[in-house]
């Protein structure tokens, strides 16, 4: 018999409408534990329940690293103790955030990690949350191994998942890859002891990671900024960031004068990392491409400067935490390993 873990954050998958507004419902999360534990049960499959926030959970638009740290030391205690597979069921508002920050800590775990939720409660006819629970439940016990989100019948890495749609059921669409399509072969009748996981080793930084707690966690977080770029509008930076995050347009450009105010607020302090980012949500992004406007261009008045390449903002801005607490001093470290420096 195999052992998966199950962690129950919140989000739409938990909730009901309460009076005319959809909100976390005790009684739906009381639902969905009976409905999980019974799923493995069929499969002779033990199973840990897990609620870290309380039932029934967080709204996902309110958790942040802090709550990423707690979720990574409980997923890193159950590895640790040889559990199978681990299920978490998470708003989809941020699960792509939050799928991000998991792979970055558990790139070569050796089980699948699965993050899924739902559009629509159970209170609509028809309703996502059966399928997608059944869907993930499915794949925890197959074969497949690393951080996905799985949402309408197809999965998604999780550092390229990027929340498309609002209300459809189909939210989620991959950045920089291809979505892996629900395979029959894994709704077959079979214990996950038939499967094997060989453990693979996890990233040396997710030490330190482990060792933060999760007010420090949310510290690192206030030290990035994301400007965004529009006609017209010039965001200023405060002058006390560590990284900023530039959301600019095309290859990875903004306004001359957003990169004249970024330049001049760090004249004389101690210059933040720069990640120049685009609002294309495709191919990778070159920065140095184009004069003057290219963000690039930072570089030679002092900055260090990252390309985006082809993730997902919501990589880019798990990456950037990561590093901030894996690394604070040196926060370039980590970022090298997945960005190209300018």
């Amino acid at each position: 018999m195999g052992n998966v873990l199950v962690i129950f954050t919140g989000g739409t998958i938990a909730s009901g409408f309460l009076g005319d507004r959809k909100g976390p419902d005790p009684d739906v999360s009381r639902t969905l534990q009976g409905y999980v534990s019974s799923f493995f049960e069929k499969k002779k499959v033990g199973v840990v329940c897990l609620e870290p926030w309380g039932i029934p959970g967080l709204d996902s638009s309110n958790l942040d690293p802090g709550h990423w740290i707690e979720m990574t030391r409980i997923i890193e205690s159950s590895v640790s103790e040889g559990t199978d597979g681990v299920l978490i069921l998470h708003g989809t508002d941020t699960m792509a955030h939050t799928a991000a920050w998991l792979s970055l800590c558990f790139s070569g775990v050796g089980i699948p990690i699965i993050l899924t939720g739902s559009q629509l409660t159970l209170d609509y006819t028809p309703e996502d949350v059966t399928v997608n629970l059944r869907g993930a439940a499915q794949v925890v016990c197959s074969d497949l191994t690393g951080v996905w989100i799985y949402c309408n019948w197809k999965l998604v890495q999780g550092n390229r998942a990027h929340k498309a749609r609002a209300q459809h059921p189909d939210a989620f669409i991959p950045i920089g890859g291809l979505p892996l399509y629900f395979s029959p072969e894994w709704a077959r009748d079979g214990e996950i002891t038939d499967l094997h996981h060989p453990r693979g080793r996890m990233p040396y930084s997710l030490k330190k990671i482990l060792d933060i707690s999760p007010e420090q966690a949310r510290k690192a977080g206030k030290g990035i900024r994301w400007l965004m770029c529009a006609p017209g509008v010039d965001p200023v930076p405060s002058g006390s960031e560590k990284i900023i995050g530039l959301l600019g347009f095309g290859a990875g450009n903004a306004p001359t004068s957003i990169l004249d105010k970024i330049a001049v607020s760090y004249s004389e302090k101690e210059k933040p990392q720069i990640i120049a980012c685009s609002q294309a949500e495709g191919d990778v992004k070159d920065p140095a491409a184009y004069h003057d406007v290219g963000i690039a261009g930072l570089a030679s008045r002092g900055f260090d400067v990252w390309g985006q390449m082809d993730y997902p903002v919501e990589f880019i801005h798990a990456l950037c935490c990561y590093s901030l607490m894996a690394s604070p001093q040196s926060p370039g470290k980590i970022l090298g390993k997945f960005l190209r420096k300018y």
